[in-house]
């Protein structure tokens, strides 16, 4: 009795940290299925009638399908390009000893402390002198700049931790740098692209304000810019915007199931690093 009494203030504050969460969602679905009127009528309660219609015209009104086929191209290749450039970076910043890797990591954590929504109008200068308005390309690189500083700590953090035997014995045998990056480190700390992944896509796929500022043909506009047409100044079509923000959630929740299992991992090892 005293263990379970002991344990009661965890079980509260969980239990408390699971109704905020859950009662979002459940607000979220149950109002893909409702009229607005019946979601001002009953914020909470069921719909009267369990109708596909909001999911289908928020589909054809908003033209998700190829909104679809943008975000995934945007994220997609963000998360490619993080990835890459970010290992790349943290391989010699955590298996060489350099005198100024110390001043590197530092950099790369100002970067991840500093607020890019700051720099808006140097960046839209410069994405306009480059050309690269109105571009997907414009989108992945400016996604990729953004989340780099935070994929080479998470990197550096994971692979410092790796027996140097590994290096020294692949380049007896051969090995490039590359080679060993790529097809001995990377393999060794899956959790850390898991993790690089999963958040670098959250991060992409559910921004709304680069596309905002960069994307004006309707061809390149992303998930969450095409969702803001349900929203109006003098009437918001709150059944459509619920249903197509469920749609949107879909591909994000599919990621993380994937790799439930290698961020699970990642956060056990994480905590165990000096």
């Amino acid at each position: 009795m005293q263990t379970r009494l002991a344990r009661l203030p965890g079980w509260t504050v969980l239990a408390l940290w699971s109704a905020a969460v859950l009662l979002p969602l459940y607000i979220l679905v149950v109002s893909c299925f409702k009229t607005t009127a019946e979601i001002y009528e009953n914020r909470l309660g069921l719909p009267q009638s369990w109708s596909l219609d909001n999911f289908t015209n928020a589909w054809t009104r908003a033209d998700l399908g190829q909104n679809f086929i943008n975000s995934l191209i945007v994220t997609g290749g963000a998360v490619v390009l993080t990835i890459v450039v970010s290992a790349l970076a943290a391989y010699p910043l955590s298996r060489y000893k350099l005198g100024w890797n110390g001043i590197m990591l530092g950099l790369f954590l100002s970067g991840i402390m500093l607020p890019i929504r700051l720099a808006s109008v140097e960046l839209f200068t410069l994405m306009r002198n480059l050309d690269l308005l109105d571009s997907l390309t414009g989108l992945i690189l400016v996604y990729s700049a953004i989340r780099i500083p935070f994929a080479v700590f998470i990197f550096a953090n994971f692979m410092r931790v790796l027996p140097s035997e590994l290096d020294e014995a692949a380049r007896m045998d051969g090995a490039g740098e590359t080679r060993i990056l790529f097809q001995i480190i990377l393999p060794m700390v899956k959790p850390a692209v898991s993790i690089v992944a999963i958040f670098t896509a959250i991060a992409v796929w559910n921004d709304f304000f680069f596309p905002l500022i960069f994307i004006f043909d309707d061809r390149y506009k992303t998930v969450p810019l095409a969702i803001s047409v349900f929203v109006g100044q003098f009437r918001t079509d709150w059944g459509l915007v619920f249903a197509s923000l469920a749609i949107s959630m879909a591909p994000i929740l599919i990621m993380y199931c994937s790799l439930a299992r290698q961020i699970r991992e990642g956060v056990g090892a994480g905590g165990g690093m000096k």
